[in-house]
């Protein structure tokens, strides 16, 4: 059947890209490839007088951008004028047959059949966005899983989670993700290779991810190893920390803390690396790992939430928590050729196993579900 497929965009505006928008990026692309007969709707919202800039896949037939002008300080003071009444008015004058949010998010009323990814429930366990937001965010998480026809996880690893916070087991359905392979630019030169090997760490400087365990494990393995330590990411909440740490054990000279990076300059950091670090305390994913295996490099990971999912054999596993864990896999992987060799290779068959097309094909199936078991109960309800 020819259905209308609603999708909601908005973390694809920013200009910094985050894992979320290369999430849906990837997701919407690879549906459009697979299926030309369905209709895309896509969408977002804008402040009242702000000029239209997005045009990403506006030559696409099949793809209707569908920009909303709402006030943009109402989407953070009055939330539910736009989930529960504005956004479903559009979606219902628009016919859609099935609504996507790829990221937490879905209306709070209305009869199309919904669907809702969760990326993770890190803020269930964990201080991530800070106590008040934290709070808030689970209870439209609550919401939105209540209310999905369907909710989609990016791993059995949070798939778990959302049934341990009470999502009904058939409800969930688990769909990996692709992820983006190692890219080739033109005019690259040899000025842009590194003089020293280093160790690489690829994501937001803030407590969930680490970068502490990681700053205080290289400083203990440093003198044993010539690499240096590059943490490439976007200043988050442990930054102060993480900068003083680094000064306090004085190896400013060998960590380079870069700040938010480009794709250019991301790639060129994966294809320079000579190990990659991501230690992380709780993932739903762990997309950077399948990254960092399209261009060679042998990973280092902790062994919980997704990241093992993720990783599979293709990775050393730290336990995330005790500095001697990482500098024991750190020093293996600086000395023997051989499991680095092992590990390389296993990546590039793990890295098989993600792809857009394989997510879209599933995605496609459970729309149609979705819909028609909607359809069924609404049915049986008359």
């Amino acid at each position: 059947m020819n259905l209308k497929i609603g999708i909601y965009i908005e973390a694809v505006k920013v200009s910094s890209k985050t894992g979320i928008s290369r999430h849906i990026i990837g997701l919407v692309e690879a549906l459009v490839n697979e299926n030309s007969l369905h209709e895309y709707y896509l969408y977002y919202q804008i402040d009242l007088f702000e000029k239209e800039t997005l045009n990403w896949l506006n030559e696409v037939p099949q793809v209707t951008l569908r920009p909303l002008r709402f006030p943009n300080k109402w989407i953070a003071e009055h939330p539910t004028l736009w989930w529960k009444y504005y956004l479903p008015l559009n979606i219902w004058k628009d016919k859609i047959d099935v609504f996507h949010g790829p990221n937490h998010f879905i209306p709070l009323s209305g009869n199309t059949a919904k669907v809702v990814t969760i990326h993770d429930l890190a803020y269930y366990y964990m201080e991530v966005h800070g106590e008040g937001l934290d709070r808030v965010l689970k209870n439209w998480t609550n919401k939105a899983m209540d209310i999905a026809d369907k909710i989609i996880t990016v791993s059995q690893s949070t798939a778990d989670d959302c049934i341990k916070e009470g999502a009904p087991t058939d409800k969930v359905k688990v769909v990996y993700q692709g992820f983006e392979p190692a890219i080739i630019l033109e005019n690259e030169t040899e000025q842009e290779t590194p003089v020293k090997p280093y160790i690489l760490y690829v994501g937001t400087i803030q407590p969930r991810k680490n970068v502490e365990y990681i700053v205080q494990s290289f400083a203990k393995v440093k003198d044993n190893i010539p690499h240096d330590l590059i943490l490439a990411g976007a200043p988050g909440d442990s930054i102060a920390a993480v900068n003083k740490l680094i000064s306090d054990l004085k190896i400013q000279d060998r960590v380079t803390l870069t700040g938010y990076i480009s794709d250019e300059r991301r790639h060129l950091l994966y294809k320079h690396a000579d190990m990659f670090v991501y230690p992380s305390k709780y993932e739903g994913f762990g997309l950077v790992l399948l990254e960092a295996m399209s261009y060679g490099i042998p990973v280092i990971t902790a062994s919980n939430s997704s990241l093992m999912e993720a990783a599979g054999d293709a990775a050393l596993y730290c336990d995330g928590t005790t500095t001697s864990s990482l500098v024991e896999a750190i020093n293996q992987l600086s000395s023997n050729d051989k499991l680095r060799n092992k590990l390389i290779e296993n990546g590039y068959q793990q890295i098989k196993k993600f792809t857009w097309k394989t997510c879209a094909v599933q995605m496609l199936t459970i729309y149609e579900l979705a819909i028609t078991e909607r359809q069924s109960h609404k049915k049986n309800n008359n």
